[in-house]
């Protein structure tokens, strides 16, 4: 709903929480873009290139070149990620690939399989 007062700033794009724009049972490929905070939970193929936060939810499988700002993985991913600030892998969550990231946080329960340079800074 969009409040009144501010037509032009739906409140969902004021929050920094991640909104879901893939769900389960959805599958696309293609190229995303986004400049608010995202949650993917489904099967994606492709490029994605987020200003925020994304999320890769528990039920997602991507396979993608993804760029982020921070980038959270609960679900699986395989691919190449560039993240200007922390990659974090959490408990469930699977990385197999290439990583260029500010700061790297692998819980334990979480897998990270490849190769990882770590450049600091956000």
């Amino acid at each position: 709903m969009v409040d009144s007062a501010n037509k032009e700033n739906p409140s969902f794009i004021q929050s920094n929480a991640p909104r879901t724009v893939l769900f389960p049972d959805s599958s696309i490929s293609g190229k995303l873009s986004y400049r608010v905070p995202v949650k993917i939970d489904s099967r994606f193929s492709g490029e994605i290139k987020a200003t925020e936060l994304l999320v890769i939810g528990p039920n997602a499988m991507v396979d993608a070149h993804v760029s982020a700002r921070h980038l959270k993985v609960e679900g699986k991913l395989i691919g190449n990620v560039q993240v200007i600030g922390c990659f974090e892998i959490l408990p469930g969550g699977h990385f197999q690939g290439e990583a260029r990231v500010g700061e790297l946080m692998i819980h334990p329960g979480a897998v990270f399989e490849g190769n990882g340079l770590i450049l600091g800074g956000d």
